[in-house]
């Protein structure tokens, strides 16, 4: 509709060509899951062998399972009938593990199977099998459980596009993004709105976020049930996993019977794929789709009743599968081409300030639900916001497309995680706003915070339950103060003062395997940052290293975000708020200077 931008274009995702024996493991031929018993847990393996020879053949299978720490703790076998040539057959096996460590976000363990296919005594082909224990349950009244203990779900949807590389992320990439996620507390992902690359998902695993993967395409049709096979059958094995999502805010189904229809033609094929798991779907704010799911995924609780529906299906299970941020961009605090103020400093409709706040709170006072998925956890391209030039992209992100937090993060920060927390908005860069009334917000999770702005106290306030404070000044440059209290003790000290002109930069790499994201951070010349520093940059790279790309988060980014040339050593870009990211791939050092 509005240049939508999921799937990308080309090949972006990893392609491999695999040699094996003839009477093989099938691609994505295993199917591990597991039942908690009294013992500990017992571990079922279901097993497609492919005969491609021209021949029929005998074997057996040989199962062992080892543990985080490498120890094998279980084994077996399992014999299978003959396969005539050109067959496929399934073998089930199980294996009972004592005293299993559970996969969980504060424990993310990961077991092994590895799956040989024996005949004649040899082996003929070994396939690895990557799985977790841990029993995920929905429920009507307790909403998420995982092994017992109610989780709620602090969730984010997300797009895989991320700033000089486009849908062609790297791996480590990947890992950084979901890094950046969990230091506001984020602990589920919603792929929307189509399943992620099995390297995300293998981050989600090692890295404890619970995933609620979505098909791309509703219906019923054999195209359509194709893809929901090859979603299903492909990622079933992945501990992180907790929900299946058939379809996303399909308008010309959500009021009609048709549409109920399809959901609960789409949930058996789940059940028969996956019994081991529930299926949602997610409404815009039509009723009739989402009766059949097993799960209720409402978008945005302005546009569906969701109490009205509690009283009227008080055994339904449900979670939020988008709420709005309120987010806009990064360091824009008045309207400008292009970008735009965050919605959460006007009201909303209902008179509401500081739209993610709503959300949260919520979700939070409904213990019945599961959680919510904010819509989005970073920027992405398209669905620009405003929509008009020369937007590019959507500003919806709770971070900027380059991973940069905006004031929201701060409040998640806050209420999402258990350090302590003091933010303070706008920054006090304010230019060509002298004189005018500020409203001064603070986002904490301290009893109370206190603020002056140039030297004047203006007070002492308590901070609301899930909330954030405010207090009106007139802008002048300065500095502004804010001292958070914990049982009555100042326990931090936040510091905004007016920066000067750009004078030089300041660098910060984070390395993740293969890949180094730089942060480019403009400094004036006595150190401060500068949040409005708009200045471009020259970038070198030495050793064996290139360029993968670059970006600043600015949605109305128009500018190369990579060099043509892919072993490329040097490349330009400009700042936008006072930072910008620089991607580099293999060992070397980033220079970089701002031009003159």
């Amino acid at each position: 509709e509005e240049g939508w931008f999921y799937e990308g274009a080309g090949i972006y995702r990893h392609v491999w060509l695999e040699k094996a024996h003839p009477l093989h493991v099938a691609p994505m031929g295993t199917f591990a899951y597991t039942k908690m018993d009294q013992v500990g847990a017992v571990v079922t393996v279901e097993t497609k062998v492919c005969n491609a020879s021209s021949a029929p053949a005998s074997y057996s299978l040989r199962h062992t399972l080892t543990d985080p720490h490498g120890q094998v703790v279980a084994t077996c076998t399992a014999a299978a009938a003959p396969l005539e040539a050109r067959e496929e057959g399934t073998t089930t096996a199980r294996m009972q593990v004592e005293s299993p460590l559970l996969w969980s976000p504060e424990h993310p363990y990961i077991y092994r199977i590895t799956t040989e296919v024996l005949a004649d005594g040899r082996v003929l082909d070994i396939y690895e099998t990557k799985t977790g224990i841990r029993e995920a349950v929905f429920h009507p009244d307790k909403g998420f459980l995982l092994n017992g203990e109610r989780v709620e779900l602090k969730g984010v949807n997300m797009h895989q596009d991320h700033a000089g590389v486009g849908s062609g992320i790297p791996d480590a990439l990947q890992v950084y993004r979901l890094l950046q996620l969990k230091k506001m507390g984020v602990n589920a992902y919603r792929s929307s709105h189509n399943p992620m690359t099995p390297e995300m998902l293998d981050a989600c695993d090692s890295l404890g976020i619970l995933v609620l993967e979505e098909n791309r395409l509703m219906g019923i049709n054999k195209e359509h049930i194709r893809l929901l096979k090859s979603m299903i059958e492909r990622d079933r094995n992945h501990p992180s996993i907790i929900l299946w999502s058939v379809g996303n805010e399909e308008w010309a189904l959500e009021w009609t019977d048709k549409g109920r229809k399809l959901t609960e033609t789409m949930r058996e094929y789940c059940h028969r794929l996956d019994p081991t798991r529930p299926m949602c779907v997610a409404t815009s704010s039509g009723p009739n789709i989402v009766v059949p799911a097993d799960v209720a995924g409402y978008n945005y609780l302005m546009q569906n009743p969701i109490d009205e529906h509690r009283s009227h299906y008080p055994q339904r299970i449900a979670v939020g599968t988008e709420e709005t941020t309120g987010c806009g961009t990064r360091g824009i605090y008045y309207p400008e081409p292009g970008r735009m103020a965050a919605l959460n400093r006007a009201p909303d409709t209902d008179g509401t300030l500081n739209r993610i706040e709503r959300g949260w709170q919520f979700y939070r006072d409904r213990p019945w639900l599961g959680g919510l998925f904010y819509w989005t956890g970073f920027d992405y391209r398209g669905e620009p916001n405003p929509l008009e030039y020369p937007a590019t992209g959507s500003e919806f992100g709770i971070l900027d497309y380059c991973g940069f937090p905006k004031d929201e993060a701060w409040y998640l920060r806050a209420w999402w995680t258990d350090e302590p927390v003091l933010h303070i908005l706008p920054h006090w860069n304010l230019e060509g706003h002298e004189g005018e009334k500020v409203s001064i917000w603070a986002y904490s999770n301290c009893d109370e915070v206190s603020l002056s702005v140039n030297g004047r106290n203006l007070g002492r306030k308590k901070m609301p339950r899930g909330g954030h404070i405010e207090w009106e000044a007139v802008y002048q440059p300065g500095k502004v103060v804010a001292k958070g209290y914990k049982d009555g003790r100042c326990i931090l000290k936040e510091v905004v003062e007016t920066a000067g002109a750009p004078s030089r930069v300041a660098l910060e790499a984070t390395t993740i395997g293969p890949l180094t994201v730089y942060t480019v951070r403009v400094l004036d010349h006595k150190g401060r940052w500068v949040p409005t520093a708009c200045v471009p940059l020259s970038l070198t790279v030495d050793g064996p290293a290139r360029i993968l790309g670059a970006g600043n988060g600015d949605p109305a980014f128009r500018s190369k975000e990579r060099p043509e040339d892919p072993s490329a050593r040097s490349f330009s870009i400009e700042t936008f708020g006072g930072l910008a990211q620089v991607l580099v791939q293999g060992p070397g050092h980033l220079s970089v200077q701002i031009q003159p």
